[in-house]
């Protein structure tokens, strides 16, 4: 068992920083154009590896923590604190998965919104709901930054989601700004995850300082995404567009 996991942190690293270079080819490149369409598609390939990998493997340090530490076996008081990390990582990855498929759900059905009222194309933002409320309390309790930090921007997240799908009318760019900030989310929680592990060794000697830079991704992300919102959302107020006045049939996924 001990290979599967250092199988799986090789695939996550390497899929992950893989995800941190190509996402900015189809932010950078001219948008519907064909490098576009084509490298956001592998930066989605990519990403869902390392999302589902890394899950794999907090769920590891939650069910199982001295299997991949065996080092806890000599301080059993650790373990806790090893699981509640594990929790927050699960958090982490249900944040980047649900911005992830939600951008590229949006996408597919701009045009006919309610391909996204089932069950399954809801369930990731119902859940990070739960999740983010979690995060939120073992933050406060166990006085975890990150977790209190990034429990309200699931929260943001998952209200975005679901008011998009569920809205009787939203904007005519409605769609283009929740792809957009979705693909943003996912690169928040990568660059997040990578200061938080790769980066702690360069910033450890900076004391409480280094929490800064695990935080800046979320912080210039939603700036981002807010200046998007701004930049496409505005339209004739005569001119919204409702799910009954467009029935257009997306590609599924």
């Amino acid at each position: 068992m001990h290979y599967v996991q250092q199988g799986l942190l090789y695939l996550h690293i390497f899929t992950g920083g893989l995800g941190l270079l190509l996402f900015w080819l189809p932010i950078l490149g001219r948008k519907g154009g064909f490098n576009h369409r084509r490298f956001g598609i592998y930066f989605r390939r990519t990403m869902l590896t390392s999302i589902i990998s890394g899950a794999i493997l907090a769920l590891f340090w939650i069910i199982v923590p001295t299997m991949g530490h065996p080092e806890l076996l000599d301080n059993p008081t650790a373990i806790p604190y090893f699981q509640r990390f594990g929790a927050f990582l699960v958090h982490l990855g249900l944040v980047m998965f649900t911005s992830l498929v939600g951008g590229q759900w949006a996408l597919e059905a701009k045009h006919n919104r309610e391909l996204l009222r089932t069950p399954t194309r809801v369930a990731p933002a119902a859940l990070l709901v739960f999740t983010s409320i979690g995060s939120g309390y073992m933050g406060i309790r166990y006085e975890q930054v990150l977790m209190m930090v990034f429990a309200p921007l699931g929260l943001m997240i998952a209200w975005g989601q679901l008011r998009f799908i569920f809205a009787k009318e939203v904007e005519p760019k409605a769609w283009l700004v929740e792809h957009l900030s979705g693909y943003i989310g996912t690169a928040i929680g990568a660059y997040t995850a990578f200061f938080a592990f790769g980066g702690r060794t360069l910033f450890s000697d900076i004391g409480a300082w280094q929490y800064a830079f695990w935080i800046l991704p979320g912080v210039i992300g939603n700036i981002a995404v807010v200046l998007l919102a701004r930049k496409y959302r505005v339209a004739p107020a005569s001119s919204p567009v409702s799910t009954a006045s467009l029935n257009v049939p997306a590609k599924q996924p």
